[in-house]
């Protein structure tokens, strides 16, 4: 997903009455006459969210027959994906993930297991029998999902302070430009020279040497 993309969602779900319908249609697809008797919203004022969201790609519809008149749209959810946002002194970062597709999984992996136990579950013939192992699935993976909410949470904190740290060292440093070479370095930025040199508009021979000074400097523990 595109950082314009991505505005465009952070812009769409920021809304809480379209969250609330979010909310709804991630349970099952709706009709727009039930969403707004469910919400307790006039049936204009719902219209106009589900347009915002079929406008952002985030909704699609479905047109189905209605025993009591023409046909009705029922309204879905397009699309499949995380967006976290990490926000503290010396970092900003936004990441999307999607996983609308079936993920390759290597055999070795931690999460094979679970997709092999997922996988079984769905073959089962009895769709009333289903029910409990998937249940059981879902309950493993809200399990393993919290673990590694604290896990990132801690490498956050840590990731920060030692940013922090960083910022606060530099400011010793005599030069501004590369006091604001180190910042960037240390916060793991991966442009290359060339795109160093346009973002700080200074020559690539010069961010060249800024780079191999502080490299040396790290090198020496100076």
């Amino acid at each position: 997903m595109s950082q314009s993309e991505l505005d465009i969602v952070l812009g769409t779900v920021e809304n809480p009455i379209r969250r609330k319908i979010i909310a709804r249609l991630s349970q099952e697809p709706n009709y727009q006459l039930q969403l707004s008797k469910e919400l307790g919203l006039s049936q204009q004022l719902v219209a106009k969210h589900l347009g915002t969201m079929e406008g952002a790609g985030l909704v699609s519809t479905v047109l189905e027959e209605s025993p009591r008149g023409p046909r009705r749209k029922e309204y879905l959810l397009k699309k499949s994906f995380s967006v976290t946002i990490d926000l503290a002194p010396n970092l900003f970062r936004t990441r999307v993930y999607s996983f609308g597709a079936v993920p390759g999984v290597p055999e070795d992996d931690e999460h094979a297991k679970v997709m092999v136990q997922a996988n079984d579950a769905l073959r089962i013939p009895d769709e009333a029998s289903r029910i409990r192992p998937l249940a059981e699935i879902v309950a493993e993976v809200d399990k393993k999902l919290e673990e590694m909410e604290r896990e990132r949470a801690v490498l956050l904190y840590i990731r920060s302070l030692a940013l922090r740290e960083a910022a606060r060292t530099s400011q010793s440093l005599g030069k501004t430009d590369r006091r604001r070479m180190l910042r960037y370095v240390m916060a793991d930025q991966q442009d290359s020279i060339q795109d160093m040199s346009q973002s700080f508009g200074i020559e690539q021979e010069v961010v060249g040497d800024i780079l191999e000074e502080i490299e040396k400097e790290f090198a020496t523990g100076n």
